[in-house]
């Protein structure tokens, strides 16, 4: 087999939505050949990410660190993230500061600013390394100046405003914190539209509780990820799509949401998974109008 062969297998194997065992094995074996001839981490990644799919989780680890090894920041984010939340079941703080460490080098070119940002985190709250807040906000800063005027929604712009946010509040700053939350939470807004990812969701969660905790909730004119500020009042909350009225209803027991015939652990969990006609209420942002909390 040549490299172009290889990857013409490769592009053959992601042009079809299913396979078969003996496809899903040629493929892990086509990833094998590129590591080996080109010992590109690229090739290391494709293959880590493959075995997350199916739930091989040791052989996930084994190829980000190969990638990780050899400089790839994609794959010392995954580690990092994956041992500092204990994603697979292990949380592991030194391990999430090595490759969070490695990550956020400027060695590795401008470094990764989603390394950046949780090494500052560890600094912040005591992981692993002994708690430095003047060192958590000087990197948050300094990270902060590099991402302001991000140009897509991969950047992680919301989460770093939105620790300066919180330092600026400590400072006594309210308005540059609002300005900050704001702005967050719009690039939020931007970034669930294409892809509700739940992490992302808990992140809108903190921006909007933070965002009001400061200025009050307004309950003549909210918006869908405003409900966040609401979700631990029991109640109804009515909006319309194309004049339809459709309502949340939040549980008195124990703060479920129902909506649309179905439950939902909160209001988390609804944002990732509930829809209209299939289509995500997230990706419906725009569409959706006239919020009104029934008490």
């Amino acid at each position: 087999m040549t490299i172009s062969e290889a990857l013409k297998i490769k592009d053959e194997y992601y042009e079809r939505s299913t396979h078969t065992e003996d496809e899903d094995f040629r493929f892990t074996e086509v990833l094998r050949f590129l590591i080996e001839e080109t010992k590109d981490p690229k090739y290391m990644t494709e293959l880590a990410w493959h075995y997350c799919d199916i739930k091989r989780f040791d052989l996930e680890i084994k190829y980000l660190e190969m990638a990780a090894e050899l400089g790839d920041i994609s794959a010392c984010e995954e580690l990092g993230y994956m041992w500092y939340y204990g994603q697979h079941g292990e949380q592991d703080y030194e391990k999430a500061y090595r490759y969070f460490s490695i990550g956020a080098s400027d060695e590795m070119g401008e470094g990764s600013l989603w390394c950046k940002y949780k090494l500052a985190d560890m600094y912040h709250h005591g992981c692993y390394v002994e708690k430095d807040d003047e060192k958590y906000r000087r990197m948050i800063e300094e990270a902060y100046e590099k991402v302001k005027n991000p140009k897509y929604t991969n950047e992680p712009f919301p989460e770093i405003a939105y620790r300066l946010a919180g330092i600026r509040t400590e400072e006594g700053k309210k308005n540059e914190a609002l300005d900050l939350l704001y702005n967050a939470k719009t690039f939020m807004t931007q970034r669930l539209y294409y892809a509700a990812f739940w992490g992302h969701i808990e992140v809108m969660g903190r921006i909007v509780r933070s965002l009001y905790v400061l200025t009050g909730f307004n309950e003549e004119g909210f918006d869908l990820y405003d409900i966040f500020y609401l979700e631990k009042r029991p109640g109804k909350i009515t909006f319309k799509k194309d004049d339809k009225k459709y309502t949340i209803k939040i549980s008195e027991e124990d703060n479920a949401i129902h909506f649309d015939g179905k439950w939902y652990r909160n209001f988390s969990e609804l944002c990732e998974k509930a829809a209209i006609d299939k289509e995500k209420l997230t990706s419906l942002y725009y569409d959706l109008y006239d919020f009104k909390e029934e008490k």
